[in-house]
């Protein structure tokens, strides 16, 4: 995948039509029929994420996951049978931001996007979270997007009320995003002055503790989130990352009950 124009594009309005007329599946079944790879890849990436953003229609979250599974499907099985080893690994690419991208999209701490989730989203996202685990270790994208990766799959295992295994997977991604911060000489605990991986995995792990019956891990909570209220009044570049970061958590907090709390 890369950021050139789609030279499907103008197909667009006849795939919109089979979406709203027909529904996802009848979409993917369009898309499938197409017998050249490269088309039916530019086809599913284009449907994927213009589904996902609701870009101009209604959708709910099956009909991005119906898209955007058939989307990462189709990707990852053009990467085996491609006998040219950069073009398989493109397609792996591909497959691989698709499912982070699914994953995200899954996540019940978005601002302005209040759809209830139910146990079939969280499972999709934390599949979703897993396949990109194994791929960006098999594609060698390095700490930050193992961190990312690890993330997903805390905050879906988050969503389905497995605090421990939550808190596994944020010690993963903090794991990950210290390794980072070793490699560039940046801090490697909670502050103002660390990355942005390194704050909102020690944010999310600390958060998950505390879900998971932890009181004492709450102060460290508050700590992430008084970490990133300070880069946020500072107004330079990282900025816009820190405001995430506290809606993330906030949200996170209003939207995943502890064990308690759950019926």
């Amino acid at each position: 995948m890369n950021s050139q124009p789609n030279p499907y594009e103008e197909n667009w309005p006849v795939l919109k039509e089979i979406f709203e007329s027909d529904g996802a599946e009848a979409l993917v079944t369009f898309i499938t029929s197409r017998s050249e790879l490269l088309e039916r890849r530019a086809l599913f990436l284009m449907s994927s994420q213009r589904i996902s953003r609701g870009q101009d229609l209604a959708r709910n979250l099956d009909d991005v996951i119906t898209i955007s599974r058939a989307a990462i499907d189709e990707f990852h099985r053009q990467s085996t049978i491609d006998d040219e080893p950069e073009q398989a690994r493109l397609r792996l690419e591909g497959a691989n931001i698709l499912s982070y991208n699914l994953a995200a999209d899954l996540a019940p701490c978005w601002v302005d996007d209040d759809e209830n989730r139910e146990k079939r989203h969280f499972e999709e996202g934390l599949r979703c979270a897993q396949d990109c685990i194994r791929w960006r270790e098999q594609l060698e994208k390095g700490a930050v997007a193992l961190s990312m990766a690890w993330w997903a799959e805390g905050v879906h295992n988050a969503g389905l009320g497995r605090w421990g295994l939550a808190c596994e997977s944020f010690q993963s991604a903090l794991d990950a995003a210290k390794d980072d911060a070793r490699e560039n000489g940046a801090p490697e605990t909670v502050g103002p002055d660390s990355s942005f991986s390194v704050n909102i995995a020690s944010g999310w792990l600390e958060f998950a503790r505390w879900r998971n019956g932890d009181s004492t891990s709450y102060d460290r909570f508050l700590e992430a989130m008084g970490a990133f209220s300070k880069q946020i009044d500072r107004e330079d570049e990282g900025r816009d990352e820190a405001l995430i970061g506290v809606q993330q958590l906030q949200i996170a907090a209003q939207r995943l009950p502890g064990k308690e709390q759950q019926s």
